[in-house]
């Protein structure tokens, strides 16, 4: 147990020391976005470049990860989207922002430094298959149970699908995986120039980018109804990652290295894009935002155990 507190205990300093410089003023208020905008655009796909340029070939069908991941989202999206409209009698538009919120999690900025740091360098394929899923089906699946609810099935709701198929063919973190991938593909080498250039950048993603979430965090608030927040917190930090833990390690059968990462991929908190898809049709923006904040804190205690059981279980955790 202490050797998984000291192995958590630094990631999460690190966003202490990043929110803490935010709340009192030490830093500029604009310094988080902006280190986050760099983490995200330059650090991290450097990370995630890397990683999928040089690994060894998967240990199992990356298909098989993808598949178990987008099952237990659809598992959980829809009991959420049932206990919003029984349960919180909000209005099915509503829906779609909540349901996001119990199954978008920081697996960018948190979930990569956790995972590498728990399994080591053979976590970053799962890890880079992962983040790419996560982006494509969420946001599909998130803006699809939209515009579904506010204007029903029609050209309308096509072209908006579009749009979001575009926004993410953009995004720097799934173009890094695709032409990492495609570069190990080639059979080249990474020049050493090259290599050396990317394996600095990619080692300031970690530290850079918890410090970036500590920042953003501190401009988040508490606030909305306190029903919701708890429905998305126990969703996201409880159903959700005992779902992914039961198909990924009973159910499909995922090597110990993935199953575990999986695992904790899942026991994120609530990810800063579930506030911006609910703030984009604003819908639930008071619980969502409230819900990053919390979920982050609770996530301290939930993701330590998480580690715990998989520890309990026999998969290769490094303490």
């Amino acid at each position: 147990m202490l050797a998984i507190i000291t192995l958590v205990a630094p990631v999460f300093g690190l966003i202490a020391i990043g929110w803490g410089a935010a709340r009192i003023r030490y830093v500029p208020e604009a310094a988080g976005p902006l280190l986050s905008e760099f983490a995200y655009k330059i650090l991290i796909p450097a990370l995630l470049f890397r990683a999928m340029a040089t690994m060894a070939p998967p240990a199992q069908s990356p298909w098989l990860l993808a598949g178990t991941y987008a099952t237990a989202v659809l598992l959980v999206w829809l009991t959420a989207t049932l206990a919003t409209l029984i349960l919180l009698r909000r209005p099915a538009a509503d829906a779609p922002a909540i349901a996001f919120a119990t199954t978008f999690g920081n697996g960018l900025m948190l979930g990569i430094p956790l995972i590498l740091s728990a399994f080591g360098p053979e976590a970053a394929t799962p890890v880079a298959i992962l983040v790419t899923c996560d982006s494509i089906l969420l946001w599909m699946l998130g803006t699809l149970h939209m515009e579904l609810a506010l204007r029903g099935f029609g050209g309308g709701s096509l072209m908006q699908v579009a749009r979001t198929v575009l926004h993410l063919v953009r995004n720097p973190i799934i173009a890094a995986v695709i032409i990492g991938t495609l570069w190990r593909w080639s059979g080249l080498a990474l020049p050493g120039v090259v290599d050396k250039l990317i394996t600095l950048l990619a080692g300031a993603a970690i530290p850079v980018s918890l410090t970036a979430l500590g920042m953003t965090l501190a401009r988040y608030e508490i606030k909305g109804q306190t029903p919701t927040l708890l429905l998305i917190t126990v969703l996201k930090l409880v159903a959700f990652p005992a779902v992914v833990l039961w198909l990924g390690m009973f159910v499909v059968g995922l090597t110990p290295v993935w199953a575990g990462a999986l695992a904790v991929f899942s026991s994120m908190p609530v990810g800063a894009n579930a506030f911006v898809f609910a703030a984009r049709y604003e819908r639930a923006v008071g619980s969502v935002s409230a819900a990053v904040a919390v979920t982050t804190v609770i996530a301290v205690l939930t993701v330590t155990a998480m580690l715990v059981i998989l520890q309990g279980l026999g998969l290769p955790v490094r303490v």
